[in-house]
């Protein structure tokens, strides 16, 4: 299992974009330090307070040159509205400055509030994408590229500088919101991605198990190898020493963005385009919930809130499910808070995950199957401290 850390500027009122853009880079680099596999954030505009994105080429420089190892993943680039050769220059930059280190993922783009401002139809954005994600490929592969096209126009021939240091180009992923889009991206040969999995655990069983069943036969990758890989995007996460503590922690964070997510994008969506995202009405149907923290937490792989037990047992039931990564959105809260839930799943989550061998057993031989398993000594001091008080 590998461990993505997503940060999108969540900026609280009161506070400067300006500071949370600098303590953003600081806990992309801590998480490098307790063993992240990538960091990444998603291209957001307009949101003013929740997702500060829109630039997200510059902050993946800034992140490359302040670490090493650390995979930098764009979670999703607008491509049915932002030029594809731009973004071909952009990713190339950056995979120059990274050492080789930059991913993209693509989103068609369904947020109205970023379309309608773009003059993008809703209706078009499949198409666009499409087309946009076949010139990116190409402008970063081929010694040279041409274009002509529905939505991009011509493009005479020309020779894309600079090109990449991952040849032919760096890893491709997709984000996917239902079964289809998750055997789609598999037959295109993407990563997949999943979203906002509020409807529950068997959302997150479907997506996975329609990637996992195309069979290899009919994999056609769009870029010029094919990616493997299947990911849980956790959209709310905090770990603390007890369960309690780490959902007063997490809580504010939670109810505003799943406020957002239940309340606005999705329901809007269906009323928008009801042949195309008529599922999302569903999610209208939690909108009862949507001021209930304890039941958010425990509705599905969406939310990741609890002490490392509890985080664990999470994890290895996205596991199970056939998941081998996960996208953890860590906001909200302080600058030393979202510093401490980035260390304790460096320290005490994803060593069960990532080197199960290292982990120290209690008992003289170790701890013997089906013993509970022994937590960090602080954590439980700490907890019984809370509770005694």
């Amino acid at each position: 299992m590998r461990f993505i850390l997503m940060s999108e500027a969540a900026t609280n009122p009161g506070t400067t974009q300006h500071r949370r853009y600098k303590d953003m880079i600081e806990e992309a680099v801590f998480a490098e330090e307790m063993g992240f596999y990538g960091w990444g954030t998603s291209e957001h505009h307009f949101f003013n307070d929740l997702c500060v994105t829109p630039s997200p080429e510059c902050l993946f420089t800034a992140v490359a040159m302040r670490t090493n190892n650390l995979r930098l993943r764009h979670m999703s680039r607008l491509t049915s509205v932002i030029h594809p050769i731009l973004v071909a220059e952009q990713l190339a930059t950056v995979d120059l400055l990274s050492d080789g280190r930059v991913e993209l993922t693509t989103a068609r783009g369904n947020t109205l509030l970023q379309l309608d401002a773009f003059g993008v139809s809703l209706e078009d954005t499949r198409e666009r994408s499409e087309e946009a994600l076949d010139l990116i490929v190409r402008a970063l592969s081929d010694d040279t590229f041409s274009h002509d096209g529905k939505w991009w126009g011509q493009i005479p021939e020309r020779r894309l500088s600079p090109k990449s240091l991952q040849a032919p180009h760096p890893p491709l992923y997709k984000i996917v919101q239902s079964a289809e889009s998750s055997a789609d991206a598999r037959r295109n040969g993407l990563g997949m991605i999943t979203s906002d999995a509020y409807l529950g655990w068997e959302v997150l069983e479907a997506n996975i198990a329609a990637y996992l069943d195309v069979d290899e036969s009919e994999v056609r990758p769009v870029g010029r190898y094919a990616v493997k890989s299947a990911a849980s995007s956790v959209m709310s996460v905090r770990c603390a020493s007890t369960n309690d503590k780490a959902l007063e922690l997490a809580q504010e964070d939670l109810l505003r963005f799943a406020g957002m997510i239940i309340n606005d994008v999705y329901v809007q969506l269906a009323e928008r385009s009801p042949e195309q995202y008529g599922e999302f009405s569903r999610i209208g149907q939690l909108r009862k919930h949507v001021d209930d923290a304890e039941w958010l937490r425990n509705c599905g792989p969406t939310i990741l809130v609890g002490d490392p037990d509890y985080c664990i047992e999470q994890i290895q039931r996205t596991q199970d499910i056939g998941a081998d990564e996960m996208v953890l959105r860590i906001e909200g809260g302080t600058h030393n808070e979202r510093m401490e839930t980035i260390e304790n799943l460096g320290r005490y989550v994803f060593p069960y995950f990532t080197n199960p061998a290292g982990v120290v057993r209690s008992g003289p031989v170790g701890m013997l199957p089906g013993d509970p398993r022994q937590r960090p000594s602080y954590l439980k001091d700490d907890a019984k401290e809370e509770k005694a008080s």
